[in-house]
């Protein structure tokens, strides 16, 4: 018999406190669903089903598990969450530099991601990209080409790396390319935790003609194994407010055009 509370959640809140509990258990059973909503195990099955049918999870004997796109989804939700407003500021002006006609690189970081649906209306424009979220939005845009350098999945940050050398991709002609990074300091520039996402960002700035970098004031101080691109490497840096003066005048002073916005 269905519990009386069965109304009292919307389905869809109900998934998303179920998507929760996945988050923090990485395992959830129909019986502590049910207890933990008030609803029944006939309920809490029918909200398995359809987050199975999304995508979301796995359904195993008496509950379920989170698939391997569930957790790709909410590791990338969970980084995008970070200065999230600075990052949209950021993007915002990046799109200023994207011209009807234009190829473009978009790394796979969540800074530059924001960045797509400012472009789907732009004429003629392609996008060379190794974020597999950034291809998905593009894939809406009918007036945009979009190129997924493939390779192996780095899950940590939801991007392909690997599949193209860098001598083959020196060889593609990009107007401009737009990079961020997880670290910043004005002595080693943008920094990845990973060498294959250092080298692939390295090699897409190598074929640009211009290069832009967006940096959150998020990711300054921070040191990771491998620079992809030192400051001297980089046309424009577009930074937020939050980014101090001194930082600002250090990278002046290394011939980088900075831009607050």
């Amino acid at each position: 018999m269905a519990s009386s509370t069965d109304a009292v959640l919307s389905s869809e809140t109900r998934r998303d406190l179920i998507i929760d509990e996945l988050r923090r258990q990485d395992e959830v059973t129909v019986s502590r669903l049910s207890e933990l909503l008030g609803v029944s195990d006939v309920t809490i099955r029918k909200d398995l089903q359809q987050l199975e049918d999304q995508g979301y999870l796995t359904r195993v004997r008496g509950g379920a598990v989170f698939s391997g796109r569930g957790q790709l989804e909410l590791r990338f939700a969970a980084r995008q969450q970070l200065a999230l407003e600075e990052k949209r500021r950021l993007a915002a002006r990046a799109a200023q530099y994207v011209r009807p006609g234009a190829t473009v690189f978009l790394d796979g970081s969540t800074t530059v991601f924001q960045m797509t649906r400012l472009l789907r209306n732009i004429q003629g424009l392609t996008v060379i990209t190794n974020g597999l979220y950034a291809a998905l939005e593009l894939s809406f845009a009918p007036e945009i080409t979009t190129i997924v350098v493939g390779g192996i999945l780095r899950k940590q940050s939801s991007s392909l790396v690997d599949l193209l050398t860098p001598e083959l991709l020196r060889r593609l002609h990009v107007d401009v390319a737009f990079v961020s990074c997880r670290g910043f300091t004005v002595e080693h520039g943008l920094m990845e935790s990973d060498l294959r996402e250092a080298q692939l960002k390295r090699a897409m700035a190598q074929a640009a003609q211009q290069v832009v970098a967006l940096v959150d004031n998020s990711k300054l101080g921070h040191v990771y194994i491998a620079s992809s691109l030192l400051p001297e490497e980089i046309d424009t840096i577009l930074v937020d407010h939050g980014v101090d003066e001194t930082t600002r005048s250090d990278l002046t002073a290394a011939g980088v055009t900075v831009e607050a916005v």
